[in-house]
């Protein structure tokens, strides 16, 4: 290779060296780049969070850079900041959200704030302010904010208001009433219910028919009841017949017109269930537990406006309206109870409305609650006797199960139901004193339920259950396997029955008042 060529390769490899180098210092220069503008950025002084109060003051100066000042709230704060050359003072929005720089101008407005506290409207006033309270009820006047200036904002809404509780940002739509209306229809219809044919009879003329039969009852200028109270021992079918009533509006058909139309036309229209669990509306904070009672009514009121019949179900209903003076907890219910009144029989009709009300200890009830026309029809559920709770036992106990071979559902629930309604030794719980001292025997057929007697069947069926998972193959329903049934219902109930208070016990129980509970031997 001659002198010259080795030249020439010695140039191109250092051009090539050369070419590398460049790109390598291109590639840090963006680098740097990029790292200068990361550290600007991380440099940069904190922006605050505000809200836009009113413009205070613009003006124009000789040089024609016009000037503008606003005042805010930050935090608790109520400051008058500068305003950035470049925000337009024109568009600032009372109540929007602006940010403040480290010198505190306001170089930036952003929306509204959607979420904060919230507060209820008690009064507007003529200027457009507005007096809201808190959940204890304190009051505080607001302004509005831009977007409210306009909006109609009535007694009862429920508003936003800034961190500082100056202004109101936002009116909040109406409380939902899903919570209380069932959005499934339950399955259990009155067929389903075993043992309360008169009681159901008497609950379906309180329920169906003043709406079913509205022309009739006009004609004879008869005013449907306006209330039913379910009452007696737990465990005894009061929710079962709410369920069931509930299943009758919803699924039913209705005559809203009293022309007597038929099922199938466009007069005919579903009933609405109000469920409300009475101890679900006591607050601890005041008035709270009568808001919600009139949202309650004012709920029931706008359906049965629309010519839909109306039932509020009031479950537990000696929690909400203990009797007043009693001094048990912190006597709210001489509040509450008044509010309940006033909503049921008061200047606003309650037509197309039946409260219904289920309660274990109606002793506990104001009276007030109770007299006629309020709660005019009173069905106590009592304890099942001997055919009513054969009739009970034979909806869980069925010809469809695995039953023992020569036998029928019928004969094994009046097995069953003899076993429980036993008077004998192998059946007495414990023995138990009145207030007069005397003592007398009490068994199981005393405090059976119709809750026990399904509880006793599915004990049984547990026990086929299991012998058939250990067997390989179905086990029979039989007469010893429900004795031995009736026998565990038996001892659970004795040994719970040791430690209870007496007095307590009894109330509950629907029973005569006893002194003393002296357990089996």
């Amino acid at each position: 290779m001659t002198s010259t060529e080795e030249l020439a390769a010695l140039n191109d490899r250092l051009m090539a060296k050369n070419h590398a180098l460049a790109e390598a210092l291109s590639r840090a220069g963006k680098e740097l780049v990029k790292a200068k503008s990361q550290l600007a950025q991380l440099a940069q002084p904190p922006l605050t969070f505000a809200t836009m109060v009113k413009v205070d003051s613009t003006h124009t100066d000789e040089d024609g850079i016009q000037h503008a000042s606003a005042e805010v709230v930050s935090g608790s704060r109520r400051i008058v900041v500068p305003v950035a050359s470049n925000v337009n003072a024109a568009r600032l929005t009372s109540g929007a959200t602006v940010m403040l720089n480290e010198k505190l101008v306001l170089v930036e407005q952003r929306d509204t704030d959607t979420v904060g506290q919230i507060r209820t409207v008690k009064q507007t006033l003529d200027d457009g302010r507005i007096i809201v309270t808190d959940a204890s009820g304190n009051p505080v006047v607001l302004r509005r904010s831009g977007a409210l200036a306009s909006a109609a904002v009535n007694q009862g809404d429920r508003v936003v208001v800034d961190p500082s509780v100056r202004m109101a940002l936002e009116v909040l739509p109406e409380e939902g009433d899903r919570d209380m209306v069932l959005e499934e229809t339950p399955d259990v219809s009155f067929a389903d219910i075993g043992g309360l044919d008169e009681e159901i009879s008497r609950i379906r003329d309180a329920v169906q028919l003043p709406f079913q039969h509205r022309a009739l009852f006009e004609r004879y200028d008869l005013k449907p009841p306006k209330g039913v109270l379910l009452y007696g021992p737990p465990g005894n079918g009061k929710t079962m017949i709410a369920k069931a009533v509930a299943n009758a509006l919803c699924d039913g058909g209705y005559d809203i017109n009293g022309d007597g139309t038929v099922n199938g036309t466009e007069r005919m229209v579903n009933g609405v269930f109000l469920s409300v669990k009475g101890p679900e509306l006591l607050n601890k904070y005041v008035g709270e537990s009568e808001r919600l009672i009139r949202l309650i009514f004012r709920r029931a009121r706008e359906r049965a406006a629309e010519g839909r019949p109306v039932v509020v179900f009031i479950d537990e209903m000696d929690s909400l309206l203990r009797t007043r003076g009693s001094g048990v907890s912190s006597d709210v219910e001489t509040t509450i109870v008044p509010q309940f009144l006033s909503e049921l029989d008061g200047v606003e009709s309650l037509d197309n409305v039946m409260v219904i009300g289920a309660s274990n200890r109606v002793d506990m009830i104001d009276p007030a609650v109770l007299r006629p026309g309020r709660l005019d029809v009173k069905i106590r559920i009592g304890r099942p006797r001997l055919a009513q709770a054969v009739s009970i036992v034979s909806h869980y106990l069925t010809d469809e199960l695995p039953l023992e071979e020569g036998a029928d559902s019928h004969d094994l629930s009046e097995a069953l139901v003899r076993d429980i309604y036993e008077v004998s030794e192998r059946r007495h719980l414990c023995d138990v004193q009145n207030e007069a001292g005397q003592w007398s025997a009490l068994y199981l057929r005393d405090v059976v339920s119709g809750a026990m007697l399904k509880n006793v069947v599915d004990r049984a069926k547990t026990r086929a259950v299991k012998q058939s998972i250990e067997t390989g193959q179905d086990v029979a329903i039989t007469v010893p396997l429900l004795a031995a049934a009736v026998e565990d219902e038996y001892r659970e109930t004795g040994d719970s029955m040791v430690d209870v208070d007496p007095v307590q016990w009894a109330l509950i129980n629907g029973m005569d008042p006893i002194r003393r509970i002296r357990a089996r031997q």
